[in-house]
This record gives C-alpha cells, structure tokens and sequence, in this order.
C-alpha cells in the first residue's frame, strides 16, 4: 500500500523523506533484560494460548537479549499474547508493520490492544481497515526512557462524544512484561514484517493522511460506532479474536489450557 501523504506534518511543516527514513533506520534504545523465560514456562505458554500451529518458539538463552535472536526469528512477549498477539498476523497487521518499518515486539501492550481493538472493529462494522484511517484516530509517540517502544494515544478525545472513535478502557498498569520475551519462527517459509527494531517514525505516522471516499465514510462509521464493552478485557476475547480473524488457530476451541506463571 502506498500511503497517501500531504507532504507536511500536524504542525505544517515539510517532512523531508531522507530524514525520515535516517530517523527510521537509527539505532534505539533497547532493554537489555535478560529473558526469565525457560523451556517449562514457554510450554505453558504456548499450551495455554494453543500458539504453536506453524511456528516454532524458543526460549532464549542465557547470553541472547532483544531483539536478536537466530536468523528467521522474531522477538516476542509473553503479554503481548495476553494483548491479543498471534500468529499468523492478520493481513491488517502485517501492513501496519511494514509500512513504519516496525516489529510486533514493538508495540507497547495498550498498544497493541488499540490496533487489535481498530481491527475488530472494522471487521464488525463491515468496513475495511486501513493504516491511513488509524493513523486519523490514534497518534503515536515514544515510551519514555526506551524510545524502541510504540504508545499510541487518542486523537478525538477533543471532539464531542459523539463524533470520537469510542475506546474501553486499558489497563493501567502493565508491569513486568519486558523480562518474559521469547523467539518466534514460521515452520515454513519467512516472515513478512520486520524482524529488526529501529526508532518509530513519529513524522511519518502523525502526519495528515490524504483518504479516499471510501475511507471517509469508514471513519465516519467508525466514530458512530459504540465502544465493545467496558474495558478491553471485555472486547477483546478469545471468541472476538477468532471473529475478527486475529486468531487463526485451527482447534482452540479443545485444547485443554494450563494456567500461566
């Protein structure tokens, strides 16, 4: 998908490509936790969430940090499944990533419940979910101290409630997350999102997309639609996950689940 920009940023100001793209490209500041995942807890894991259809998962070992692990392979939380994260990534979010040059490792957890929460929506609306449209409702910014993270927060809190993309709530503490990482790999074949981390493109994501008629009236659909249930617990279960084609695990439904560390 080729992104539909006006050349300038929120502020008007010019956006000049090659800077962005240095932005991009730049190295970021990483954590360097070490990874409390073992053999035993990433089986429970995987047993729990019913994750290993396709794809391989590794515990990292003990002198690997994010986000390299073997060639082919992905860094990826714990509870960033807890948020709605699986494999294989719906079409949506394989554009998303590609198109900042982002990892799913990325995304803060709240995050990565907002572009879930975005795309079920859409596919309960009946409309189609665009890049450009979020990037309307959502703007994007940097987690404090680590600037490889993503958070986004909402662009229509301004306008009336009845013209504003309707969000439930998140939660408000998300702590402990970045110790329990582990490596993901396709059985077959490769990934076709980004594997490395490098700085969001903060330019690029805020600055005005240009829609096209059908994304209009999408966006209009969208902030006249009611929010799914209170909080994002509540919207974003295992059955709304499998609705929205987030989660394309094949027999789910009877596998019996552990619960997790």
């Amino acid at each position: 998908m080729v992104r539909r920009r006006s050349g300038t940023d929120r502020s008007g100001q010019t956006v000049d490509d090659n800077s962005r793209n240095r932005s991009r490209f730049s190295l970021c500041n990483i954590p360097k936790h070490p990874s409390t995942y073992t053999e035993l807890t990433l089986k429970r894991t995987i047993d729990h969430f019913y994750v290993s259809e396709g794809h391989r998962y590794r515990a990292p070992g003990t002198t690997e940090y994010l986000p390299i692990g073997r060639p082919g392979e992905v860094a990826i939380y714990q509870d960033s499944l807890k948020a709605g994260l699986r494999f294989p990534l719906h079409p949506f979010s394989v554009e998303f990533f590609c198109t900042f040059n982002l990892s799913p490792g990325q995304l803060v957890l709240n995050a990565l419940r907002m572009l879930n929460y975005y795309l079920l929506v859409c596919v309960r609306q009946g409309v189609e979910p665009s890049v450009d449209v979020f990037c309307l409702l959502f703007e994007m910014k940097l987690l404090d101290r680590y600037d490889c993270y993503v958070v986004f927060s909402h662009r229509d809190r301004g306008l009336p409630s009845h013209e504003y993309f309707k969000i439930p709530n998140c939660p408000s503490s998300n702590s402990c997350w970045k110790n329990r990482y582990f490596f993901v790999k396709p059985v077959v074949g490769n990934f076709s999102f980004p594997l490395d981390w490098g700085v969001p493109p903060l330019e690029e994501f805020n600055s005005t997309p240009l829609l096209s008629e059908q994304e209009i009236d999408s966006l209009i659909i969208l902030r006249a639609t009611e929010p799914i249930g209170r909080s994002m617990n509540d919207a974003l279960t295992d059955d709304a996950l499998v609705s929205a084609g987030i989660d394309r695990s094949y027999g789910r439904k009877n596998f019996p689940h552990t619960s997790l560390i």
